[in-house]
């Protein structure tokens, strides 16, 4: 997966420079429009993927220059600008925002604060927003319930691991316990609020659990969709508290990658999509037996969820701006056995210069925009995140009249 630059240049001045921002999932989200006020949270999951990465060396002091983003949110939405950059494009384009894609909104008190005028912001022009957050105990204030009400494209992303009081107080000691997680998610279904499920991680010895437990009670609280995605593991042991979550639950996590042929994905051991897809047959079949969708969120299997897009938000009246200009998405939706890279050029995707948001490594001569980077990708068969990385597709050593690879979609 390409990175992102650090903003270590900018940890001097105590601003959070990428608050809002283009992520590198472009190649197989829907939703790789992030919102953050913090590059790094203080919940201290044990699991947390932006500890172990970059998050690591960035300040927890960091915060999102508030005045600034509703500024670029303003201008971007206030009508059509003759200068502007990505985000402002994106913004115009009314593609969802992801509030909580590397830290919790709501994961402390100036974050907290942030988060809610940016929420104002948001709610004063209708801005479709996912929020995912484990810190619920705010959103069951007054105000934010209005607020979330008030905003008719808002959705609710509330993440678990387990129902187990005891394991989660160990492995996410910052966060509500799982119990007031549900009932918060009750009353924001009761009020009218779309709500998702995040089972982000899906740790192997828990599987079970998930499946009698934790999807029954989700249903039970009206709950619409389930995202699942297997724990990955950073390959540099020390970072994180990935250590301390094995020891807590007592499973050698890495021995268990091992054996089961984990593949090392950028800087992170990922299960193989075969291994996951078989495994999670059993938790399909639990939330299918309710009203609750499937939402893939696991590397290879992005395409083989039940709705276009893998949080469900292609649902919902107001999120029709959601980026359709991913692999993910060609393959789900093309007709027939064979898929070109016109599946993808076809949609919409941004013109604006992404070069200043990729890791110098991975810039490209050939051009900036989104797509150019799409079709390199896809013309890269056997990499990380070319299409035949996706379970069930392979590359026929074809191409089509515009020299574009042609891929074959099977069984998964």
């Amino acid at each position: 997966m390409v990175g992102l630059t650090n903003d270590s240049a900018y940890a001097r001045r105590g601003t959070y420079r990428y608050g809002l921002s283009l992520t590198s999932q472009f190649y197989f989200c829907g939703v790789p429009f992030r919102l953050d006020t913090r590059p790094k949270c203080a919940l201290n999951c044990l699991y947390c993927f932006a500890k172990a990465r970059g998050g690591r060396r960035t300040s927890l002091n960091l915060a999102a220059d508030l005045t600034r983003i509703r500024q670029k949110i303003r201008r971007a939405l206030n009508g059509p600008q003759e200068r502007y950059d990505i985000n402002g494009e994106l913004l115009q384009r009314r593609v969802p925002l992801h509030f909580g894609g590397l830290s919790d909104p709501f994961c402390d008190s100036v974050a907290e604060e942030i988060s809610i005028q940016l929420l104002e912001t948001l709610c004063e022009y209708q801005y479709p927003v996912i929020i995912s957050t484990k810190n619920t105990d705010v959103l069951r204030r007054d105000d934010i319930l209005n607020l979330l009400k008030r905003n008719k494209s808002v959705a609710v992303q509330v993440s678990f691991t387990t129902l187990e009081q005891d394991i989660s107080h160990a492995i996410e000691p910052g966060a509500p316990s799982p119990k007031k997680r549900l009932e918060t998610m009750k009353v924001l279904a009761g009020e009218g609020v779309y709500t998702i499920a995040r089972l982000q991680p899906l740790i192997y010895p828990f599987l079970s659990h998930v499946v009698e437990d934790l999807i029954p009670e989700l249903a039970l609280v009206k709950c619409r969709h389930v995202v699942v995605e297997f724990l990955k593991i950073p390959v540099e042991t020390h970072l994180g508290g990935f250590r301390d979550l094995f020891n807590a639950i007592n499973w050698d996590g890495y021995s268990f990658y091992r054996e089961h042929k984990a593949s090392l994905i950028g800087r992170e051991w990922i299960l193989p999509a075969t291994f996951k897809w078989d495994s999670l047959q059993r938790v399909l079949d639990a939330i299918h037996r309710t009203a609750m969708t499937y939402g893939a969120g696991d590397y290879g299997l992005n395409h083989l969820g039940d709705t276009d897009c893998c949080c469900g938000i292609d649902r919902i009246p107001g999120f029709e701006g959601w980026f359709k200009a991913n692999f993910a998405n060609a393959l789900r939706t093309s007709r027939g056995e064979y898929v070109s890279f016109q599946a993808v050029a076809e949609q919409w995707s941004p013109t604006k210069s992404i070069r200043m948001l990729m890791n110098s490594n991975c810039r490209l001569d050939t051009g900036d925009s989104v797509l150019c980077y799409l079709r390199t990708k896809w013309n890269s068969p056997g990499t990380t995140n070319a299409p035949d990385s996706f379970l069930g597709v392979s590359w026929t050593g074809e191409y089509d009249v515009e020299g574009d690879c042609v891929y074959r979609k099977g069984v998964a």
